[in-house]
């Protein structure tokens, strides 16, 4: 798992992004954060092919992620906190298998993920949960964990046959922030790692 502030191969520390200057700048005021598992490419690609058989607003590619917490806007302040947690929450490699694709009809949105969630990544997740609420981290408990990866908003329900088996190998985990673009009819907002 490639976590900000780990040690690289070489031995030379990585200097994580919450350090870095521009980036600083940036955090002078909340930032709307989550934790996230962080597709490969390969993952996005195959979830992209998904994504052309339904309607509605589909999630940019760079953007397809399964949220494992919803922190909202929290102060810059918290993230050094928040980059120490991510370092607790990581694990061996989770391997999932995408093959379903759902409807949530209360606010239009397809997605991608599994019949049953593996017991990896519900620890992972508790784990998870525990560590924000030792460090009193606020975050969305309104809803049972239900991994998933939103492929559209404003969607009609999808047809789902044909659909190929994603196999996903997560290993990435990340703390993100959600970043609303300067022009609001572009519809999505910036999901950046920090």
């Amino acid at each position: 798992i490639t976590v900000a502030g780990q040690a690289s191969r070489t031995g030379k520390k990585l200097i994580p992004s919450w350090q870095n200057n521009s980036v600083s700048r940036h955090m002078a005021g909340p930032l709307r954060l989550f934790f996230a598992l962080w597709p490969d490419e390969a993952t996005r690609k195959a979830l992209s092919e998904w994504q052309s058989a339904i309607s509605g607003r589909k999630v940019p590619p760079e953007n397809l992620h399964i949220t494992l917490a919803f922190l909202g806007e929290q102060p810059a302040s918290a993230v050094p906190v928040l980059s120490r947690i991510l370092e607790s929450v990581t694990s061996d490699t989770i391997s999932l298998k995408l093959y379903r694709m759902g409807y949530f009809s209360h606010n239009r949105i397809s997605w991608a993920g599994m019949t049953d969630t593996p017991a990896d990544l519900t620890k992972r997740y508790k784990v998870l949960a525990a560590a924000l609420i030792k460090e009193s981290i606020s975050y969305d408990k309104r809803n049972r964990f239900k991994p998933h990866i939103t492929l559209a908003r404003h969607s009609s329900r999808p047809e789902t046959a044909n659909l190929h088996p994603v196999i996903w190998h997560a290993n990435h985990v990340v703390l993100a922030e959600s970043r609303l673009k300067q022009d609001k009819k572009e519809g999505h907002p910036h999901y950046i790692p920090i």
